[in-house]
């Protein structure tokens, strides 16, 4: 009998340690699946936007191995359904670390992906992002947003009120209290308010007739004495000798000059002088006043010359735009081949080619990847902004032609769209260092 009262109390006990151990083991590895789908979904989210860095990589994998350890270690503590705590220890463990975790895959998350959707300012040339903060101040009900009147000079002396014998007199209006040190006040003035009077027909002024105008009193005319006129004979005058008339040619209206040939000489200086500093700015300015004058064609020549320059170098300017307004993700997406593709190699060759570099700087891919890595001044973006296609030597531009000659630009998009706009950027610079030694040899001819 006491043998039996002994045993029941065992069974319950152990069945209890049993039941505990299982909810454990179940808590502590839905703690650990919960972490791993976490460090999944991480991973696939960085590796799809191509920002995954390799200390935050080494990170997540220090914490799955920790996370697995201790899951050994309470999986072992409950199996041998000991009265002791130690499992229930390690899993209260386990779920704290695994809610830091959690913490830290969000963290990474946050410093790996948003950071790299803000975007620079195009104008910024400078490696590192730019942020503009604007404080926005918010009136308070003790403030006005209306500026104050300007207030009247001390020396003017106030202008005199209309005197009125039947207004009653006003008692004088107490003056402002001054407002504390940390607020503003702005006095608005107010007109003051008169009571209405009848009004006092005024009198019609007299209308006096005008003086009558008199006329100034002339000398007496003295009478003339008519006297016979005397007869005296009349002599002939010898006629004149006739003078030839001198013919003056005056031109008609159809033989003076046309008016355009007064502002066409200057206004072709204005087109070539524009031509020769190649900038958007004179050019159009230029072309707007051949327009204005209507000299479009006597000048057409010059016109073509400045419309086809000015084309170009709109294509240029906007090629270099894009250039700028890349991500640096972008760039450091095709920093970080270690065995790149055969079209990003040459492309950036090719660019390389164009910014002065010589072929024995660019001959591996490992020279490329640091040049590329630059930042600041040495940048490829502030580069490739700053280059004048003049400046471009003609045994460059040809040798950067002959490495893309067997490459386009559906070729290349597909393999990188930032390595796109480098091949866009390239191949704009090569066409107009061929048009500039094209419109160099014409001159020489």
């Amino acid at each position: 009998m006491m043998f039996d009262n002994l045993i029941i109390p065992s069974m319950t006990i152990g069945g209890y340690n049993r039941r505990l151990s299982i909810v454990i083991i179940v808590l502590a590895s839905l703690a650990v699946l919960l972490v791993v789908t976490s460090v999944a979904a991480f991973i696939y989210v960085t590796r799809k936007e191509k920002v995954l860095r390799k200390s935050h990589l080494i990170s997540v994998i220090i914490i799955i191995l920790v996370e697995l350890a201790f899951l050994i270690a309470v999986v072992s503590c409950c199996s041998i359904q000991s009265k002791n705590v130690h499992g229930q220890i390690l899993a209260v463990l386990l779920i704290v670390v695994s809610f830091l975790a959690l913490m830290a895959l969000i963290y990474f998350l946050l410093e790996d992906l948003l950071k790299e959707r803000i975007h620079p300012y195009p104008t910024d040339t400078n490696s590192s992002k730019s942020f503009t903060v604007q404080e926005i101040k918010t009136f308070s009900r003790h403030e006005s947003p209306i500026p104050p009147p300007p207030s009247p000079p001390q020396s003017q002396a106030p202008a005199p009120a209309p005197a009125q014998t039947t207004a009653p007199a006003k008692t004088p209006t107490p003056a402002p209290a001054p407002a504390p040190v940390g607020d503003i006040a702005i006095l608005i003035s107010t007109p003051p308010i008169l009571p209405s009077l009848p009004r006092i027909p005024t009198p019609p002024s007299p209308h006096l007739p005008p003086p009558p105008i008199e006329k100034p009193a002339s000398p007496a005319v003295p009478e003339r004495i008519l006297t016979p006129p005397l007869e005296k004979p009349v002599t002939p005058l010898p006629p004149k000798p006739a003078i030839p008339q001198v013919q003056r040619y005056v031109p008609q209206f159809q033989d003076l000059p046309p008016p355009y040939i007064t502002h066409a000489e200057r206004l072709r200086q204005e087109l070539l002088s524009a031509i020769d500093e190649r900038t958007i700015p004179a050019l159009e300015e230029a072309i707007q006043h051949v327009k204005d004058y209507n000299c479009i064609q006597p000048l057409k020549y010059e016109c073509e010359r400045a419309l086809e320059l000015l084309n170009r170098l709109m294509k240029i300017e906007h090629m270099k735009i894009k250039v700028l307004r890349l991500n640096q993700s972008t760039i450091a997406e095709l920093h970080s081949y270690a065995k790149p593709p055969e079209e990003v190699s040459t492309v950036m060759r090719a660019t390389f080619l164009l910014l002065g570099h010589s072929e024995r700087e660019i001959q591996d891919w490992p020279q490329i990847q640091s040049i590329l890595g630059r930042f600041g001044k040495e940048s490829i973006r502030r580069r490739c902004y700053e280059l004048n296609p003049l400046n471009v030597p003609v045994e460059k531009a040809r040798e950067a032609r002959d490495i893309l000659r067997h490459y386009d630009l559906i070729r290349v998009t597909e393999i990188s769209v930032g390595l796109s706009v480098f091949y866009n950027w390239t191949m704009t610079m090569i066409e107009e260092r061929e048009k500039l030694l094209e419109s160099q040899r014409r001159i020489i001819r």
